[in-house]
């Protein structure tokens, strides 16, 4: 995603990469990632009320449309590996790719949580690994988070892969679909090493929550 988002991929994680601002938040765009959650009027003599942002001049008089969510937001960590020379420790070799998330949160008990999962493109591993295209529409390897560190915000209503989410819904007893509902573009650690052998490494603080899917 992160305590009770831990999902994420992060949570996954959308990452990004294209042109500057919105693209480079990783297309698609969180106006349109929120476009598949349920929405309600926040307030005005509709609140709570189903709605549409389309119409909610008409469906929340005074108010605005926003996404459902079914819980308080949840602090966390989210970290981004990415290395595109993964190496073989005892035989040599790096010609592979892949892609590492770890999310740290605060579980329901108070006790801090660390998720983490690492992602391959297992057909060609010599191929950066993607995920689902509503989710992040672009390769996720280092030059994408390299171009995500300037732009994390672009991660808003990102959700995590199946796994990951699963065990974000158990950790926190939700039926709902974890997601990133802010991402802090000030306080950004970002390790560039698309230069060397190493990966590159993006970290930032974020906020989660539990959603409701159309």
């Amino acid at each position: 995603m992160l305590s009770s988002r831990i999902t994420l991929v992060a949570l996954a994680l959308g990452l990004a990469c294209a042109s500057a601002g919105t693209a480079r938040a990783g297309a698609p765009q969180p106006d349109t990632r929120a476009g598949e959650f349920a929405h309600v009027c926040q307030g005005g003599p509709n609140k709570g009320s189903a709605c549409t942002v389309a119409t909610q001049d008409t469906d929340c008089p005074r108010s605005a449309c926003v996404v459902h969510a079914l819980d308080r937001a949840i602090k966390g960590v989210l970290t981004i590996i990415a290395h595109d020379s993964v190496t073989d420790w005892l035989n040599g070799g790096a010609t592979n790719r892949a892609l590492t998330l770890m999310l740290e949160v605060k579980g329901p008990d108070g006790d801090k949580q660390i998720l983490a999962a690492t992602y391959q493109d297992l057909a060609t591993p010599t191929d950066p690994p993607s995920a689902l295209s509503n989710v992040v529409s672009i390769a996720m390897d280092e030059l994408a988070v390299k171009n995500l560190a300037s732009a994390v915000n672009g991660l808003v209503f990102a959700q995590p892969e199946a796994t990951l989410s699963q065990e974000l819904q158990t950790l926190f007893g939700s039926t709902g679909t974890p997601v990133i509902v802010d991402a802090d573009d000030k306080r950004v650690v970002f390790a560039d090493r698309t230069g060397d052998g190493l990966a590159t490494v993006l970290r930032f603080k974020v906020r989660i929550q539990f959603v409701e899917p159309l």
